[in-house]
């Protein structure tokens, strides 16, 4: 048995023709898809910041507040817990601009204990450059 066994560099140059060129159409593809849905996550988030502002605020029964801070693209929420005029954060610091997301709208959104905000309604746009903007306007 004097066969040999392996491939000859013919086939080996097509296989990677072959892969060469399914990575060249779908790369472009799934990028597209995914810095898209980094935008959509984004406004997701912010209106979860939000939802968490009006609850926070009927929970403690006191005004809640919705930073967003436009500068680092990060939205948290923070309430005096306690009563004592110290305010703590509730939740989480949402980071936008890990996900490569600019911010632009209001800088703060005020809840009273009966869940209404203290400020009029306002929109805010994520965006990516190169990409389709994200916008969620927020009623009051």
């Amino acid at each position: 048995m004097d066969a040999k066994r392996g491939f000859t560099l013919p086939e080996v140059l097509m296989v990677v023709v072959i892969v060469s060129l399914l990575t060249v159409v779908a790369v472009p593809k799934l990028t597209v898809a995914i810095q898209g849905r980094s935008v959509a996550t984004a406004a997701d988030q912010f209106v979860l910041a939000h939802s968490m502002a009006r609850s926070t605020a009927l929970r403690y029964r006191r005004q809640a507040q919705l930073h967003i801070d436009t500068v680092a693209a990060r939205l948290w929420v923070d309430v005096d817990t306690s009563g004592t005029g110290v305010r703590d954060t509730v939740g989480f610091v949402h980071d936008l601009a890990a996900q490569g997301v600019k911010v632009s709208g209001a800088g703060l959104l005020c809840f009273d204990a009966r869940r209404l905000a203290a400020t009029g309604g306002f929109t805010v746009v994520a965006q990516r450059s190169g990409y389709q903007n994200m916008t969620r306007t927020v009623p009051c």
